[in-house]
C-alpha cells in the first residue's frame, strides 16, 4: 500500500517535540530556578522596602511613592512622521482650543503630505482616540 502522494510519514519517535524536548529540559529547568531565585529577591526586597517605610513613618517622615514597573504592555510613543505625531505637534504650538478643520489645514501647513480627501475626518478620528487632547465641544479640541 502507497502512501498518499504529499503526506510524510514520521515515525514517532523523531517527531520534533520529543527531539526538543530531549535537549530543552535542563535548559527550562535552569530558567525555572533563576526565575524563582530571582522571584525569592524580590520579595526579600519588598519586605526590606516596607519595614523601611515603616520606620520613616514612624519618625514622623512621609515616603514618596515609587512606581515599579512590572512589564507588561505599554502604549508606544508617537512615531515621528506620522498624523498623530503632527497633530500633537500643532495643538501644542497653537496653545489653545482648535476645530477639527483648523487643525487638519494646519497639520497640511506643518508639512504633513496627504492624498486624503477626507483629512478633517480623518484628523477627527485621531483627535477622539488621543491620550494627550482635551475635547473642550463639539469639534473643537486642546492639547492636555
Amino acid at each position: 500500500m502507497h502512501a498518499r502522494k504529499g503526506k510524510r510519514t514520521v515515525p514517532a519517535a523523531t517527531t520534533r517535540r520529543s527531539v526538543m524536548t530531549d535537549w530543552a529540559r535542563p535548559v527550562l529547568d535552569r530558567l525555572r530556578a533563576c526565575r524563582d531565585e530571582l522571584a525569592a529577591q524580590r520579595a526579600a526586597l519588598d519586605a526590606q522596602v516596607a519595614a523601611l517605610d515603616q520606620a520613616i513613618a514612624a519618625l514622623g517622615g512621609s515616603v514618596a511613592s515609587v512606581k515599579v514597573h512590572r512589564g507588561g504592555r505599554r502604549r508606544p510613543a508617537v512615531r515621528k512622521g506620522t498624523l498623530p505625531a503632527y497633530i500633537s505637534q500643532v495643538l501644542h504650538a497653537h496653545h489653545g482650543p482648535m476645530a477639527v478643520k483648523e487643525v487638519a489645514v494646519a497639520v497640511l501647513k506643518a508639512g504633513y503630505k496627504s492624498r486624503d480627501k477626507t483629512l478633517p475626518k480623518t484628523v477627527g478620528k485621531y483627535l477622539a482616540a488621543m491620550p494627550g487632547v482635551q475635547k473642550v465641544g463639539r469639534g473643537v479640541y486642546r492639547a492636555k
